[in-house]
This record gives C-alpha cells, structure tokens and sequence, in this order.
C-alpha cells in the first residue's frame, strides 16, 4: 500500500492503482511529474509545476488547487517520508491531485555507464507527460528482463527518439547533440541546454550511428545524468564515461545545489 495525499487527505491506495501505463491504473488519463529530493528539499520544483500546469491548460485538464496549494501539499508529502532523498509523483488526473513519494534509491554504479536496448515503439503523444504511459512502460519492461537500464524508443527506420522514461543526448567530433521534436522536452533536457557551457546543437541519431559517436547519455529528474556505455550490447566509444559527460556530471550536481539554494532563500 501507498501512503499518498489525495485531493488534500491522506489515503492508504495498493500500489497497482498507481502504476501509470499499468491495466490496473485506477483513474482516469491524466499527466504526471516526477522530481527528487535532496535533503527532504525538492530539485528543480518550480519548471516541473510550470510544466504541469501549462500541459492541463494545454489538453484542457482542469487542475482544482492553485500552485501555492500544490506547493504546500508537495511540502507535507515530502516531510511526512523517513528519508531525505526521495522520488515525488504528482498525478493529476479528473477530479484528483495526488501525490506520494518514495525512497530515491539509486545505485551511484549507474554513473559508471549503463546497459541499455532499443525498441520499435512510439507514444502518441510525446509532447506531453501523460499517464497513457502503456508503450513506454512496455519497452522498460523488456529493458529490465534483459538486465539493461533502458529502453530507447526507435521508429520502423532505426531512427532514435528518446528513452522510455528519459531524453538522450550523444557527442560526435566534440560537438553535443540532441533531437528536436517528437519528444517529451524534458525538465533535465532543457537544463542542459539552457546552462551547460558545451552548446547543445540539435540532430537525428539512428541505430546504425551508435559504432560512429563518442559518448552517449540520458537524462531523467530522479536520476540526472547517466552515461551510457553499451547499446544492444556494443560499446560506445571507448565503453567509459568521456570527459564532455563527466564535465556535464559535475556541473548538474552544482546546479542541483544551486537551485536548492534559489528556492530557499
């Protein structure tokens, strides 16, 4: 069971009925944010709410709290969790605002260079974060049977979209690229391109270009930035994490700190 704060009370929900993309999902479609904590302080609240609330506005879905109210429940749920660094979700769908959290968990290995698949499959609407998650969640799925950390959504050409819960970037001949378009324009994503000191240029990556680059990442706000050495079991580059990622490691651990401080002054 899920300890999670509805519509502003606390209900005990099975954790099926919050499996976003899962048959057993109990509401109806609507959208959702996932952001983490730092030391019981969210990361990068504010763009995550601004997406939010411009997507229901957006699709036409009507959000019943205002922003300070939001704000004050993401506040309780995030003090009411025993640990400091959390993963929060909040889902609001017809007639329901939800929140709940969980531990972070995250295993610092992954910043080492993860393993990760490709997979035909596409979302109907890859703008926009919606709980119609049933592609994504699919192609995650087969990323896990097979022991990798990803699944990369790619269309019938081989060409590459983004991850099944994150955006990808890759670097070619020192320059950093990323796709524009058909995509969720992630929370991560657009940091990097907004502060990141490498220039992010914007192109199409397919399958057959993975042998040809140098470094590869994804980019997600519960885990930031995780290198990827393997693809379909080939290496990228040299299979370790190259210094333009690594540049790009330690800057988003001080914007993480940066934002915290913004947000608390």
């Amino acid at each position: 069971m899920i300890k999670a704060l509805i519509n502003g009370k606390w209900e005990l929900v099975p954790d099926k009925h919050l499996q976003i993309g899962g048959v057993s999902f109990a509401y109806k479609s609507g959208l959702y944010e996932t952001f983490r904590t730092l030391n019981y302080k969210p990361v990068f609240l504010n763009p995550h709410m601004d997406r939010l609330y411009q997507t229901a506005q957006k699709t036409g879905l009507k959000i019943q709290f205002s922003r300070s109210e939001l704000l004050d429940m993401v506040n309780t749920v995030i003090a009411e969790f025993s640990e400091p660094d959390q993963r929060v979700r909040i889902l609001a769908v017809p007639d329901h605002l939800i929140l709940y959290t969980s531990s972070l968990n995250i295993d610092s290995s992954i910043y080492d260079g993860v393993k990760v698949i490709t997979v035909y499959a596409s979302r109907n609407t890859p703008d926009i974060k919606t709980t119609n998650y049933q592609v994504c969640l699919s192609a995650w799925e087969k990323a896990q049977k097979l022991h990798c950390f990803e699944a990369i959504l790619t269309d019938n050409n081989g060409d590459v979209f983004e991850g099944s819960r994150s955006n990808i970037f890759w670097i070619k001949n020192e320059k950093l690229l990323t796709r524009q378009g058909k995509i969720l324009p992630g929370i991560t994503r657009q940091m990097i391109i907004s502060k990141f000191s490498y220039p992010v240029e914007f192109g199409k990556l397919n399958v057959t270009d993975f042998k040809k680059i140098d470094e590869l990442f994804i980019t997600n706000s519960g885990s930031g930035v995780v290198p990827v050495s393997h693809v379909n079991g080939s290496r990228i580059g040299n299979g370790s994490v190259g210094k333009i990622t690594r540049k790009l490691l330690n800057d988003y651990t001080r914007w993480i700190k940066e934002d915290i401080e913004n947000l608390h002054l």
